[in-house]
């Protein structure tokens, strides 16, 4: 009796330290995500800046070529017509 109780306490106590194994694995990569989350936040925050910064510039850029451009039928046609 006291040797099957002792034999339940070991594998209690080895479940507890796998238990604890794991936890400690799981916490491990938790905070991993949670670095690589925010990292992930930063860099998103940069792409949509510079996303928006590449917009003005497309928008300043056709601004710029329609006011330069003109309509075909304002052009003059070329000499060899």
């Amino acid at each position: 009796m006291a040797e099957q109780l002792t034999q339940t306490i070991q594998a209690l106590n080895l479940k507890i330290q796998q238990l604890e194994e794991k936890s400690a694995y799981q916490e491990d990569t938790l905070e991993s995500l949670n670095d690589t989350i925010g990292k992930q936040h930063q860099d998103i925050q940069k792409l949509q800046t510079q996303i928006r910064l590449l917009s003005e510039f497309i928008k300043n850029l056709k601004s710029d070529l329609d006011s330069g451009i003109k309509h075909a039928s304002e052009e003059t046609p070329p000499p060899h017509y």
